[in-house]
């Protein structure tokens, strides 16, 4: 197996510090994978046999209901691993959940063995792994939080603010069943939201576009 690029390599290494060891076993021991928007990398029930790093792009986590409504859990982006990937390589479960590339992706990965090896024997990696695994705790509580107790229009506002942040640009390549399956909603309540949006000039509708034409009165919009 060739090594895998340093350019790779150097997306994720330096969270774990000066350990020359585990970074040579970093570009020795890994895969490089390659996914298109849309691809899947685990799927509900699948085993989880490779650990990864996403050194390009974005993955999308989600979760799907008993009644067909889907969730989006959270995104992986360059630089990080996937949450439920190491909780399924400790314990030896398949997977619960989707996660597929949002957008085309690229990831580094290694054996189910090498991850564990690392988390017996590397305090750095085991670090960076319990530093991960707590991070995602409290993002899952926020989102527990924003499903029960918030309003969906404060929610989509948010939710549309923050995508315009990510994207650098206030036209976003989104569809209505794009956003509903990210907020774990109807397709037509945000449908219903974004003409409120529309009628109050925030937003720019066009079919797949939502454009932000005012991102501070849609940071405050009441409705």
């Amino acid at each position: 197996m060739s090594a895998v690029p340093d350019a790779l390599i150097r997306t994720f290494a330096p969270g774990f510090g000066p350990d020359p060891e585990l970074h040579r076993q970093f570009a020795e021991c890994g895969r490089v994978v390659d996914l298109k928007a849309g691809q899947a990398f685990l799927r509900p029930g699948s085993r989880v046999d490779v650990f990864a790093f996403v050194v390009e792009g974005t993955l999308r986590v989600a979760k799907t209901g008993g009644n067909g409504r889907e969730i989006t859990l959270y995104t992986v982006d360059a630089g990080e691993c996937c949450t439920v990937n190491v909780l399924c390589l400790l314990s030896g479960d398949d997977s619960p959940v989707d996660a597929q590339a949002e957008t085309d992706l690229r990831a580094v990965v290694y054996s189910r063995d090498l991850f564990r090896h690392w988390m017996e024997t590397s305090t750095a990696f085991r670090d960076f792994i319990h530093a991960k695994l707590a991070d995602r705790m409290v993002a899952m509580m926020t989102l527990v939080e924003e499903v029960a107790f918030q309003r969906m229009d404060r929610r989509l506002a948010g939710y549309l603010t923050d995508r315009v942040a990510r994207a650098g640009a206030a036209e976003l390549a989104l569809t209505h069943e794009a956003v509903a399956a990210d907020l774990g909603t109807a397709r037509e309540v945000v449908s219903r939201l974004l003409k409120c949006f529309e009628k109050r000039g925030v937003v720019q509708l066009s079919r797949g576009r939502i454009t932000v034409r005012d991102p501070e009165r849609l940071h405050d919009i009441e409705l």
